[in-house]
């Protein structure tokens, strides 16, 4: 009788265990998913951070660049100068 019942037992255990390595492989595969949408988020930033410093790179050359063709036309290079001494006054 004792045997019956242990047999029983054993057969429950084992079922409780299967499900609870299911659940725990499961939970694994969940978090192997979430790790690698955050690796791609992260290599996406990545990517966009590099795509506006060049974009703010070539935006200041081209400043640079329209203010050197100014300053070269100008043959008064003091106009800031010139410009606070007027405001102070």
């Amino acid at each position: 009788m004792w045997w019956i019942v242990m047999i029983v037992l054993i057969a429950v255990a084992s079922g409780f265990g299967s499900d609870y390595m299911k659940h725990k492989r499961k939970m694994e595969q969940i978090r192997v998913d979430v790790l690698n949408k955050e690796i791609e988020l992260e290599q996406l930033r990545q990517e966009n951070y590099l795509l506006e410093n060049r974009s703010m790179l070539e935006e200041l050359e081209k400043i640079r660049a329209e203010n050197r063709l100014s300053y070269e036309k100008d043959e008064n290079r003091r106009w800031l100068i010139e410009e606070t001494k007027t405001k102070e006054n």
